[in-house]
């Protein structure tokens, strides 16, 4: 399998046309399209750990969630930042990187369906953005819960997916601010979700779901709609779509060595 084989196959299972206006995500670094693909890594970020990782275990590949280059380099110094030090590591050792970012967040089967289906959530609608793009989930719960209670069984179902997928421990990181009695209706988006919680007061939503939001916006969201809202994590909502990024590289590519990058985080998980 050659990189821009891989390259046009996610692209298509994934469009560009999902992306967010302005999200930088694709190809960002490759020093030749028609290289050859020995291994592909699967990672949220592309940390000097997982560029480590990749070197020392023959992976040629590193696909991400989050895209590597968020502002575009003006030379490839490896002294002028950390992203042009990534990029020249990752050039110098012919491995190629692609990341797929709110394209990933929106697509059917995405970041947002694969963290629902975490939490044993099934039946979902898409929640758009004013783009008209589909970035999260919404959905009405069977039965009325406690933010309380569902906080405490999104912290436990977290763990155990972290556990059994990666053998990986993650801490108790599941906080909410309660706005509402009862959750009667979600709204997801993984991650940084905080712009979107407009769209989803205005689709009824009782409750959101995110993986993290800064203070005086889970206050202007309580004050303006009574609204809970529950953070799980950054980086713990959105590696529950790694294993769906693994999932279709091999359905295309069977024969191709894949592996998750989980570590190299520190403190901040």
């Amino acid at each position: 399998m050659k990189f821009k084989e891989l390259i046009e196959y996610l692209n298509r299972i994934y469009p560009k046309s999902l992306s967010m206006p302005g999200d930088i995500d694709g190809v960002d670094v490759c020093a030749d399209y028609n290289t050859e693909i020995d291994g592909v890594l699967i990672a949220v970020d592309i940390t000097l750990d997982a560029v480590d990782y990749a070197k020392l275990h023959g992976f040629n590949c590193i696909l991400s969630h989050h895209a590597m280059i968020y502002t575009p380099l003006n030379k490839l110094d490896a002294n002028s930042g950390i992203c042009a030090k990534k990029a020249a590591m990752l050039a110098k050792a012919d491995i190629c990187a692609a990341s797929f970012h709110t394209r990933l967040d929106g697509v059917k089967g995405g970041v947002n369906d694969c963290l629902m289906a975490v939490l044993g959530i099934k039946k979902t609608d898409v929640l758009f953005d004013g783009n008209n793009l589909p970035m999260g989930r919404i959905c009405q719960l069977e039965h009325e819960i406690s933010v309380e209670k569902f906080a405490a069984d999104t912290d436990a179902a977290l763990k155990k997916f972290f556990k059994d997928t990666f053998d990986f421990e993650i801490k108790g990181c599941v906080k909410f601010t309660q706005g509402a009695d009862k959750i009667k209706k979600l709204a997801a988006v993984a991650g940084g979700g905080m712009s979107f919680i407009d769209y989803a007061a205005l689709a009824g939503a009782d409750t959101f779901l995110t993986g993290e939001a800064k203070f005086y916006d889970i206050l202007a969201a309580r004050e303006n709609y009574g609204i809970n809202v529950i953070t799980a994590g950054h980086f713990e909502t959105e590696a529950t779509v790694l294993p769906e990024i693994k999932a279709a590289v091999s359905a295309e590519f069977p024969e191709m060595r894949t592996a998750y990058f989980i570590g190299g985080y520190g403190g901040l998980i």
